[in-house]
């Protein structure tokens, strides 16, 4: 009988921390500073992307318009 006490004390300890471990408001991984990093290296990638695709589009078109022509 003691065995299954302790057992059921155990395992509802288990869940507290569990469930306390997953839905604290504090979160041990997201540092504002590596998000805000991490978000401003994306934009300037998003930036440079687009820079580089703007002249290709327009050879594209430039190219297309010459297709229909012949």
């Amino acid at each position: 009988m003691k065995h299954k006490k302790l057992f059921y004390v155990f395992s509802i300890l288990c869940l507290v921390s569990i469930f306390l471990l997953c839905f604290s408001s504090v979160s041990m991984a997201a540092d504002q500073k590596l998000v805000n990093t991490l978000k401003k290296a994306f934009e300037q990638i998003e930036d440079w992307l687009l820079k580089l695709a703007t002249p290709a589009a327009a050879v594209a078109v430039r190219n297309w318009c010459v297709y229909e022509e012949v």
